[in-house]
């Protein structure tokens, strides 16, 4: 049982993987290629500004959820009904996440031009790994 529970565990973590056009690339050199002007920086530091609070409640939320679930499953007889409304709780909170992660990504691909955006793209980082930079993309 606590294989199940732990491979349970591992798959809806999976699950709570970003959304694809989504990294943080404000924060990171790739925006300095990028060649912001002055009213796009301040776009970009405002709406993530407006986001950050949102988005910690969020994160609280999900790890609320997980240990939730976790408490959950570790119970001897696991209670079913209580295990499914704890992994209601987690789906909705990482679909909220999501949803949220989205919006502020659909502000900030508005502030940036279309040269931009493609510029960004190319710059995407593959999973686990810093962004691109123009250095690494010529070698």
């Amino acid at each position: 049982m606590r294989v199940i529970a732990i491979l349970a565990l591992f798959s809806l973590s999976l699950a709570a993987q970003l959304p694809k056009p989504f990294y943080p690339w404000w924060s990171s050199q790739v925006v300095k290629d990028l060649n912001l002007n002055q009213g796009q920086r301040i776009q970009v530091r405002t709406t993530i500004r407006d986001y950050r609070g949102r988005l910690l409640d969020l994160r609280s939320q999900i790890e609320t959820a997980e240990r939730d679930l976790e408490y959950q499953f570790n119970q001897q007889p696991v209670d079913g009904a209580k295990a499914n409304e704890a992994i209601e709780r987690l789906a909705g909170a990482r679909a909220d996440l999501t949803r949220t992660l989205s919006q502020m990504s659909l502000k900030l691909r508005a502030v940036l031009t279309q040269q931009q955006w493609q510029e960004l793209q190319k710059r995407r980082p593959l999973r686990g790994q810093p962004a691109r930079s123009p250095e690494t993309d010529q070698r």
